[in-house]
């Protein structure tokens, strides 16, 4: 079993800690993780994005051209890389973000959830990447939900273990999003 998938957005969305949440997941699963962490120069606002491969095997090279699946966290990561989602993969995209029309997806699941709303909901709208890790969760299968309040623990420095509640609440709710986008 081989997973990849590619993360986008800008710099402050937590796309790097979202990658890093996933990989400590998978590590927690017993899976081989190669992470390639990319982001702009600018502290927050230029682009940052990164790629996840975990596997039972061999993870061979963390780039990928196509991936299998993608999170995509604003408009600008949605025109430019939408279209390389490899057929018959999915796209998990911020609604509240991203207008979906822009780019034709053929043979692409494109889940669509309104994740700074729902983060502002919940309280903080920094916890937008969280509510992306549950819906990625929940629309692959490819990890386990307690695996990522697990991985929680590792990912966010101890200062911030006190937000693991809130940050599991945000993991659920993507993770409910997405179930029930997919049930259209």
């Amino acid at each position: 079993m081989r997973n990849d998938l590619f993360i986008a957005g800008y710099g402050g969305q937590g796309v790097l800690l979202a990658g890093n949440l996933l990989s400590y997941a998978a590590i927690h699963e017993g899976l081989n993780v190669s992470f390639f962490p990319s982001y702009g120069v600018e502290k927050r606002g230029g682009a940052a994005m990164c790629t996840l491969v975990f596997s039972d095997g061999d993870t061979g090279s963390p780039v990928v051209g196509h991936p299998s699946v993608s999170i995509l966290l604003n408009q600008l990561s949605f025109d430019k890389y939408a279209a390389k989602v490899k057929p018959g993969g999915i796209c998990i995209v911020n609604s509240t973000l991203v207008e979906t029309g822009t780019v034709a997806l053929d043979n692409v699941r494109l889940i669509s959830i309104p994740m700074n709303s729902i983060a502002n909901e919940l309280g903080d709208p920094r916890m937008v990447n969280m509510v992306a890790c549950g819906a990625y969760a929940a629309a692959t299968g490819a990890l386990k939900m307690g695996s990522l309040y697990e991985a929680l623990k590792k990912s966010l420095p101890e200062r911030n273990h006190k937000f693991i509640p809130a940050n599991v609440k945000a993991i659920d709710t993507g993770a409910e999003m997405a179930t029930s986008a997919m049930k259209f």
